[in-house]
């Protein structure tokens, strides 16, 4: 692989007093397949896709030697898997100028396959692999940050992409020892849009899982507002103009009346 974008897991990691951005600070860009470095703060957008099982991962990425398996399979019961990585992506997008372009197709290619293969369909592909099990650091899941080829080179459609370490037990709640999927999601999905680590205690991106943790904290959106602005207010008409639609509205409807009673009276 090329200069390939940086990863984070989570666990393991903190830097700094409140959200961070990784050292190259990228994000996606509006529209498919399009990121910028820096530009902060403007609007982007992503889509995303699941991979299927058996993808192998390319050489010199962490997973080398391993391949995907089934993301759909990490657990039963609950909110599904797919589901969720849509309501999760759905919470970073309602806060912000960002986007979710939605779930498209999955391009079937191994990870950080090239961008001329599909290896960028969808621009966040989200799987299942083994990452180190169930011991030691016990990195949960990690992302890649925003990017593409022409930013990362060689390998660059990875970014952007996250993983599931298919060796821990997942479930949609996280009760009776289980990882709770969807918080997870949502902490991976915040270092896809661009975010590194919080220090911040109780924030999503923190960097050590501590139970389900489902609502995003006033540090993570400060942090995800920073890189693609506020979320756009919907202009809302006036009192006024509303009660003068309302008028013309009721004049037209009161001259139709009229106009009716006033034939009426003719043919009577």
């Amino acid at each position: 692989m090329g200069s390939t974008s940086v990863f984070a897991g989570y666990l393991n990691f903190s830097d700094g007093d409140d959200f961070t951005f990784f050292p190259l600070p990228t994000a996606w860009d509006p529209g498919l397949n399009t990121a910028r470095v820096g530009g902060f703060p403007a609007p982007g957008a992503a889509s995303w896709s699941v991979m299927g099982p058996t993808l192998s991962a390319s050489p010199g990425d962490p997973h080398s030697g391993s391949t995907t398996s089934d993301l759909t399979a990490l657990y039963a019961g609950g909110v599904d898997e797919i589901t969720t990585i849509g309501l999760t992506l759905d919470k970073w997008a309602a806060v912000s100028g960002f986007t979710n372009l939605g779930m498209v197709a999955d391009s079937g290619v191994d990870i950080g396959a090239p961008e001329a293969s599909g290896g960028h369909l969808g621009d966040i592909r989200v799987g299942a692999i083994f990452i180190d099990g169930t011991v030691g650091p016990n990195v949960l899941a990690h992302a890649f940050q925003p990017g593409t080829e022409a930013i990362f080179g060689p390998g660059g459609t990875i970014a952007g992409d996250m993983h599931f370490d298919d060796s821990n037990i997942w479930s949609d709640g996280g009760g009776g020892g289980t990882i709770d999927f969807h918080t997870v999601a949502l902490h991976e999905l915040g270092h896809a849009l661009g975010l590194g680590h919080s220090a911040v205690a109780g924030s999503v991106m923190e960097a050590t899982y501590a139970g389900p943790r489902r609502a995003l904290h006033a540090d993570d959106i400060a942090g995800i507002t920073a890189i693609y602005g506020a979320l756009p207010v919907t202009a809302v008409p006036e009192p006024g103009t509303v009660l003068l639609l309302g008028i013309g509205v009721f004049g037209m409807f009161g001259y139709g009346l009229l106009r009716r009673k006033q034939v009426q009276n003719l043919k009577s």
